[in-house]
């Protein structure tokens, strides 16, 4: 009894986050490794830390890794701490260097990769990659004791082939290398092969993926100052391959490192990266995101710019972040921090003037008789919102009415027509502003 007791209180206790972009918004998070596992999106990010004094004031600091999980790309469950630095025998755990890991499924067990600084710095300055292994995609996972023999690097990335074979990625000095795996998934079944065919510069962070006969080596690459994502296609997981060019561009908000994960779900192609948005002024603090990635037709890749938008279908009922818009006016729209002191909370967005507006696609609205929206408004005068259906002159869906105020109020309006399924929702200004929108839901 006790023993369920313990499972159910751990059940109800698990955070569940409503996220855009970035997809979690209560703690620091970079390096997402993404994986389908059992239906869900699982996402084993790094964990960054802010520590204002010592050496870590301005450097990295990562101590252990969570794990979140999604089935809508929307709601992301933190499944807790799966693995702390103290907890692995070969870590020192002075380092604070718990950095970009990955995981990888195979005959029903779970091999979570990480690398970090050995208390043994005698070669590659301790640099090394472990694994740790659970019967479950959440853990708990238990470290082996000593690192992967023969691997001296970081940013460990796996692929099991079509063929059974496993094979390991990792970045050693700015250049990757990759090997085979033997069946045990913990010892090399071939010598490290650096890839050599990539352009010069530095770079960290390989991420393979298999799609339509081709494989695609994706990877963070220095070419002036900060990281970009790129990319190599080939015809066997360890090349030879061929370089094609940007995934994506650098960190429009000056973020030094962007690593990724790219995965196919539910028959979307989803990159999963990460920008310091929470962070703009100090970024080793970093938040995951994801966006949409589409092919052409001969294989080569989009590129993809980033959005705040993100993925997903965002359930009615839940607030619905505005300023996380996929499409806006061209004119009278600005966004800003809710708490310029705490960025974590979010932001809002402002319509400036008149016929102003603001697009949040796919809101799903299905299965429930809904009445009355309600949004978190201010406003420096009288005017209203109107909720509009598919087009900023589409069908209305409620008209708020907001007055002039100084502070925060959360207003309601009875619904004139309600979606019968998934929507698109423009967001328009009726009259003069500027009106401040945190977030709208529906009941």
């Amino acid at each position: 009894m006790k023993t369920i007791l313990s499972i159910l209180a751990l059940i109800v206790t698990i955070p569940v986050l409503l996220a855009q972009n970035p997809l979690i918004m209560d703690q620091f998070t970079a390096d997402p490794s993404a994986r389908v596992f059992k239906g869900k999106v699982f996402v084993y990010p790094s964990h960054d830390i802010r520590i204002d004094t010592g050496r870590f004031a301005t450097w990295f600091c990562m101590e252990d890794y969570h794990v979140f999980s999604s089935e809508n790309l929307t709601q992301w469950h933190d499944h807790g701490v799966i693995l702390r630095q103290q907890d692995v025998p070969w870590v020192d755990a002075s380092s604070y260097s718990m950095w970009a890991p990955d995981c990888i499924e195979k005959n029903g067990k779970y091999y979570f990769y990480f690398p970090s600084i050995a208390k043994d710095k005698s070669v590659a300055e301790g640099r090394r990659i472990g694994v740790a292994i659970s019967d479950s995609p959440t853990g708990p996972f238990s470290p082996l004791p000593k690192p992967i023999p023969g691997v001296y690097g970081i940013d460990p990335n796996l692929f099991v082939d079509h063929d059974g074979n496993t094979y390991i990625f990792w970045a050693m000095g700015g250049e990757l290398l990759g090997a085979r795996l033997k069946d045990n998934m913990i010892e090399l079944a071939s010598e490290p092969k650096e890839i050599t065919t990539l352009p010069d510069g530095f770079k960290e962070g390989p991420w393979l993926f298999h799609r339509n006969g081709l494989y695609y080596l994706t990877f963070p690459h220095v070419a002036k100052n900060t990281e970009r994502l790129a990319y190599a296609m080939g015809r066997h997981p360890l090349g030879p391959f061929e370089y094609k060019g940007v995934i994506m561009d650098e960190s429009p908000v000056d973020c030094w490192t962007n690593h990724h994960s790219i995965i196919e779900y539910k028959g979307q192609w989803l990159l999963f990266y990460h920008h310091n948005d929470l962070s703009p002024h100090f970024d080793k603090n970093r938040s995951i995101k994801a966006d949409s990635l589409f092919f052409n037709a001969d294989g080569t890749i989009h590129k993809v710019k980033p959005s705040l938008r993100g993925v997903g279908i965002t359930p009615a009922d839940r607030p619905i972040q505005v300023d996380r818009f996929s499409l806006r006016a061209e004119e009278g729209v600005a966004t800003a921090f809710v708490d310029s002191l705490h960025p974590q909370k979010g932001w809002f967005v402002s319509l400036i003037n008149n016929g102003a507006w603001v697009k949040y696609n796919k809101v799903e609205f299905k299965n429930h008789s809904w009445k009355k929206m309600i949004a978190r408004v201010r406003s420096q005068s009288d005017c209203s919102i109107e909720i509009r259906n598919n087009s900023f002159q589409g069908e209305m869906l409620a008209k708020l009415n907001v007055p002039k105020g100084n502070s925060w109020d959360n207003r309601e309006a009875l619904m004139m027509t309600v979606p019968q399924d998934v929507s698109d929702l423009f967001i328009v200004l009726s009259g003069d502003g500027p009106v401040a929108i945190d977030w709208i839901r529906f009941e």
